[in-house]
Protein backbone atom coordinates (compact mmCIF):
# COMPACT_ATOMS: atom_id res chain seq x y z
CA UNK A 1 0.00 0.00 0.00
CA UNK A 2 1.37 3.40 -1.00
CA UNK A 3 1.63 5.91 1.84
CA UNK A 4 1.19 9.63 1.25
CA UNK A 5 3.81 11.63 3.19
CA UNK A 6 3.65 15.39 3.72
CA UNK A 7 7.05 17.07 4.11
CA UNK A 8 7.63 20.49 5.61
CA UNK A 9 10.41 22.35 7.43
CA UNK A 10 11.48 25.74 8.77
CA UNK A 11 14.52 26.32 6.54
CA UNK A 12 12.44 27.03 3.45
CA UNK A 13 11.35 25.22 0.31
CA UNK A 14 14.85 25.30 -1.24
CA UNK A 15 16.71 23.92 1.80
CA UNK A 16 19.15 21.10 1.10
CA UNK A 17 17.92 18.94 3.99
CA UNK A 18 14.30 19.07 2.87
CA UNK A 19 15.17 18.21 -0.70
CA UNK A 20 17.54 15.41 0.36
CA UNK A 21 14.64 13.91 2.33
CA UNK A 22 12.24 14.34 -0.60
CA UNK A 23 14.66 12.65 -3.01
CA UNK A 24 15.31 9.75 -0.65
CA UNK A 25 11.59 9.13 -0.25
CA UNK A 26 10.91 9.55 -3.97
CA UNK A 27 13.34 6.69 -4.66
CA UNK A 28 11.06 4.33 -2.77
CA UNK A 29 8.20 2.59 -4.50
CA UNK A 30 5.86 2.55 -1.53
CA UNK A 31 5.42 6.27 -0.79
CA UNK A 32 4.07 9.36 -2.46
CA UNK A 33 5.44 12.73 -1.36
CA UNK A 34 3.90 16.18 -1.13
CA UNK A 35 6.08 19.12 -0.05
CA UNK A 36 4.51 22.19 1.56
CA UNK A 37 7.12 24.42 3.21
CA UNK A 38 7.77 28.08 3.97
CA UNK A 39 8.90 30.17 1.02
CA UNK A 40 11.73 31.63 3.13
CA UNK A 41 13.84 30.84 6.19
CA UNK A 42 11.65 30.57 9.28
CA UNK A 43 13.97 29.16 11.97
CA UNK A 44 13.06 29.85 15.62
CA UNK A 45 9.50 30.88 14.75
CA UNK A 46 8.23 28.20 17.15
CA UNK A 47 4.53 27.34 16.87
CA UNK A 48 3.43 30.71 15.55
CA UNK A 49 0.55 31.34 13.15
CA UNK A 50 0.31 34.24 10.69
CA UNK A 51 -2.97 35.98 11.56
CA UNK A 52 -2.28 39.65 10.76
CA UNK A 53 -1.04 39.33 7.18
CA UNK A 54 -2.30 37.52 4.10
CA UNK A 55 -0.68 34.20 3.21
CA UNK A 56 0.04 33.18 -0.36
CA UNK A 57 0.58 29.68 -1.72
CA UNK A 58 3.14 29.43 -4.52
CA UNK A 59 3.12 26.50 -6.95
CA UNK A 60 6.69 25.18 -7.16
CA UNK A 61 6.09 22.25 -9.49
CA UNK A 62 4.40 18.86 -9.22
CA UNK A 63 3.66 18.05 -5.59
CA UNK A 64 5.52 21.11 -4.26
CA UNK A 65 4.11 24.30 -2.77
CA UNK A 66 5.71 27.22 -0.91
CA UNK A 67 3.76 29.14 1.73
CA UNK A 68 4.54 32.75 2.60
CA UNK A 69 4.27 32.04 6.32
CA UNK A 70 5.58 29.95 9.18
CA UNK A 71 6.11 26.18 9.43
CA UNK A 72 2.87 25.92 11.40
CA UNK A 73 1.07 27.86 8.65
CA UNK A 74 2.53 25.48 6.08
CA UNK A 75 1.28 22.30 7.74
CA UNK A 76 -2.12 23.77 8.58
CA UNK A 77 -2.62 25.08 5.03
CA UNK A 78 -1.40 21.78 3.56
CA UNK A 79 -3.90 19.73 5.55
CA UNK A 80 -6.87 22.10 5.49
CA UNK A 81 -6.46 23.56 1.99
CA UNK A 82 -3.92 22.16 -0.45
CA UNK A 83 -4.37 18.47 0.43
CA UNK A 84 -7.87 18.58 1.91
CA UNK A 85 -9.13 16.12 -0.73
CA UNK A 86 -5.95 14.03 -0.61
CA UNK A 87 -4.82 13.97 3.04
CA UNK A 88 -1.41 12.59 4.01
CA UNK A 89 -0.92 9.47 6.09
CA UNK A 90 1.88 11.07 8.11
CA UNK A 91 3.94 14.24 8.36
CA UNK A 92 7.73 14.67 8.48
CA UNK A 93 9.38 18.01 9.22
CA UNK A 94 13.01 18.44 8.17
CA UNK A 95 15.71 17.54 7.65
CA UNK A 96 16.61 20.68 9.60
CA UNK A 97 19.96 22.43 9.32
CA UNK A 98 20.89 22.45 13.01
CA UNK A 99 20.07 20.48 16.13
CA UNK A 100 16.75 20.70 17.95
CA UNK A 101 17.40 19.38 21.44
CA UNK A 102 16.71 20.31 25.04
CA UNK A 103 14.86 23.57 25.60
CA UNK A 104 15.42 24.53 21.97
CA UNK A 105 12.48 22.34 20.92
CA UNK A 106 10.23 25.13 22.27
CA UNK A 107 11.75 27.63 19.80
CA UNK A 108 12.08 25.29 16.85
CA UNK A 109 10.00 25.81 13.73
CA UNK A 110 10.95 22.29 12.66
CA UNK A 111 9.48 20.76 15.80
CA UNK A 112 6.49 23.12 15.56
CA UNK A 113 5.58 21.82 12.11
CA UNK A 114 5.52 18.27 13.48
CA UNK A 115 3.64 19.50 16.56
CA UNK A 116 0.95 20.99 14.32
CA UNK A 117 0.72 17.69 12.51
CA UNK A 118 0.19 15.88 15.80
CA UNK A 119 -2.48 18.39 16.85
CA UNK A 120 -4.26 17.76 13.56
CA UNK A 121 -4.23 14.03 14.27
CA UNK A 122 -1.39 12.76 12.07
CA UNK A 123 1.64 10.67 13.06
CA UNK A 124 4.36 13.33 12.97
CA UNK A 125 8.14 13.42 13.09
CA UNK A 126 10.83 16.10 13.27
CA UNK A 127 14.26 15.30 11.79
CA UNK A 128 17.38 17.43 12.28
CA UNK A 129 21.03 17.23 11.23
CA UNK A 130 22.90 18.54 14.26
CA UNK A 131 24.91 21.33 12.66
CA UNK A 132 23.86 24.77 11.42
CA UNK A 133 26.23 24.29 8.47
CA UNK A 134 26.41 20.51 7.95
CA UNK A 135 29.65 19.20 6.47
CA UNK A 136 28.48 15.63 5.94
CA UNK A 137 24.87 14.61 5.29
CA UNK A 138 25.85 10.95 5.08
CA UNK A 139 24.42 9.91 8.42
CA UNK A 140 21.19 11.83 7.82
CA UNK A 141 20.67 10.25 4.41
CA UNK A 142 21.54 6.77 5.69
CA UNK A 143 19.04 7.14 8.53
CA UNK A 144 16.27 8.17 6.14
CA UNK A 145 17.03 5.42 3.65
CA UNK A 146 17.60 2.54 6.07
CA UNK A 147 16.00 3.34 9.43
CA UNK A 148 13.00 5.56 8.72
CA UNK A 149 10.66 2.57 8.68
CA UNK A 150 11.80 1.63 12.19
CA UNK A 151 10.86 5.14 13.32
CA UNK A 152 7.48 5.08 11.60
CA UNK A 153 6.69 1.69 13.15
CA UNK A 154 6.69 3.14 16.69
CA UNK A 155 3.06 3.42 17.89
CA UNK A 156 2.21 7.06 18.58
CA UNK A 157 -0.79 8.30 20.55
CA UNK A 158 -2.58 11.29 19.10
CA UNK A 159 -0.83 13.79 21.36
CA UNK A 160 2.75 12.71 20.63
CA UNK A 161 5.50 13.18 18.03
CA UNK A 162 9.04 11.91 17.64
CA UNK A 163 12.02 14.28 17.57
CA UNK A 164 15.17 12.93 15.89
CA UNK A 165 18.65 14.49 15.89
CA UNK A 166 21.35 13.03 13.65
CA UNK A 167 25.07 13.84 14.09
CA UNK A 168 26.91 15.68 11.32
CA UNK A 169 29.30 12.80 10.62
CA UNK A 170 29.72 10.08 7.99
CA UNK A 171 27.29 7.21 8.35
CA UNK A 172 30.12 4.76 9.12
CA UNK A 173 31.08 6.78 12.21
CA UNK A 174 27.62 6.68 13.83
CA UNK A 175 27.68 4.55 16.99
CA UNK A 176 24.02 3.63 16.89
CA UNK A 177 20.52 4.93 17.60
CA UNK A 178 19.38 5.74 21.16
CA UNK A 179 16.03 6.75 22.60
CA UNK A 180 16.39 9.32 25.36
CA UNK A 181 14.90 12.33 27.17
CA UNK A 182 15.68 15.96 26.38
CA UNK A 183 18.79 17.52 27.87
CA UNK A 184 19.38 21.09 29.02
CA UNK A 185 21.51 23.89 27.64
CA UNK A 186 22.72 27.44 28.29
CA UNK A 187 23.60 30.11 25.73
CA UNK A 188 26.19 32.81 26.38
CA UNK A 189 26.15 36.44 25.21
CA UNK A 190 22.57 36.01 23.96
CA UNK A 191 21.91 39.77 23.60
CA UNK A 192 24.31 41.87 21.55
CA UNK A 193 24.12 45.67 21.68
CA UNK A 194 24.75 47.40 18.34
CA UNK A 195 24.45 50.85 16.80
CA UNK A 196 22.92 51.50 13.38
CA UNK A 197 24.46 53.90 10.81
CA UNK A 198 22.36 56.76 12.23
CA UNK A 199 23.76 56.22 15.69
CA UNK A 200 20.63 54.66 17.14
CA UNK A 201 21.08 51.67 19.47
CA UNK A 202 19.47 48.33 18.78
CA UNK A 203 19.69 44.79 20.12
CA UNK A 204 20.42 41.56 18.26
CA UNK A 205 19.35 38.21 19.70
CA UNK A 206 21.78 35.48 18.76
CA UNK A 207 24.55 34.33 21.02
CA UNK A 208 27.25 31.76 20.73
CA UNK A 209 26.50 28.06 20.50
CA UNK A 210 24.99 26.40 23.55
CA UNK A 211 26.82 24.75 26.42
CA UNK A 212 25.07 21.49 27.22
CA UNK A 213 24.77 20.18 30.73
CA UNK A 214 26.47 16.81 30.90
CA UNK A 215 23.44 14.87 32.08
CA UNK A 216 24.03 11.20 31.24
CA UNK A 217 21.85 9.59 28.59
CA UNK A 218 20.15 12.82 27.45
CA UNK A 219 19.87 13.88 23.82
CA UNK A 220 22.78 16.32 23.56
CA UNK A 221 25.21 14.12 25.49
CA UNK A 222 24.42 11.03 23.43
CA UNK A 223 24.58 12.99 20.18
CA UNK A 224 28.04 14.28 21.16
CA UNK A 225 29.04 10.64 21.61
CA UNK A 226 28.04 9.89 18.00
CA UNK A 227 24.53 8.49 18.39
CA UNK A 228 21.36 9.31 16.49
CA UNK A 229 18.96 10.36 19.26
CA UNK A 230 15.18 9.94 19.30
CA UNK A 231 12.97 11.70 21.85
CA UNK A 232 9.18 11.44 22.12
CA UNK A 233 7.48 14.79 22.72
CA UNK A 234 3.90 15.53 23.74
CA UNK A 235 1.38 18.18 22.83
CA UNK A 236 -0.09 18.27 26.35
CA UNK A 237 2.20 20.53 28.43
CA UNK A 238 0.43 19.80 31.71
CA UNK A 239 2.90 19.13 34.56
CA UNK A 240 1.06 16.20 36.12
CA UNK A 241 3.24 15.97 39.23
CA UNK A 242 2.72 19.63 40.14
CA UNK A 243 -0.99 19.37 39.35
CA UNK A 244 -1.35 16.46 41.76
CA UNK A 245 -0.11 18.64 44.63
CA UNK A 246 -2.21 21.73 43.89
CA UNK A 247 -5.42 20.67 45.61
CA UNK A 248 -5.04 23.50 48.12
CA UNK A 249 -5.88 25.97 45.34
CA UNK A 250 -9.24 24.35 44.62
CA UNK A 251 -12.17 26.52 45.74
CA UNK A 252 -15.90 26.00 45.77
CA UNK A 253 -18.16 28.99 45.23
CA UNK A 254 -17.63 32.56 43.98
CA UNK A 255 -14.55 34.69 44.64
CA UNK A 256 -14.70 37.41 47.27
CA UNK A 257 -15.17 40.88 45.73
CA UNK A 258 -12.10 43.13 45.56
CA UNK A 259 -11.81 45.71 48.34
CA UNK A 260 -13.86 48.80 47.52
CA UNK A 261 -15.80 47.08 44.77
Amino acid sequence: MTRHILLSNDDGIEAHGLNLLARALADRGDVRVSVVAPSEQQSATSHSLTIRNPIRVLDCGPGRWAVTGTPTDSVLIAVEHILRDDPPDLIISGINHGANMGEDVTYSGTVAAALEGAILGFPSYALSCASWHPRDWGAAEAFVRHHLDDLLAVPLPGNALLNVNIPDIPAAEVRGIRTCPLGSRRYKDVITEQTDPRGRPYLWIGGRGPTWEQIPDTDAVLLQQGFVVVTPLRVDLTHSEVLAGMGGLDLAGPLRPAAGA
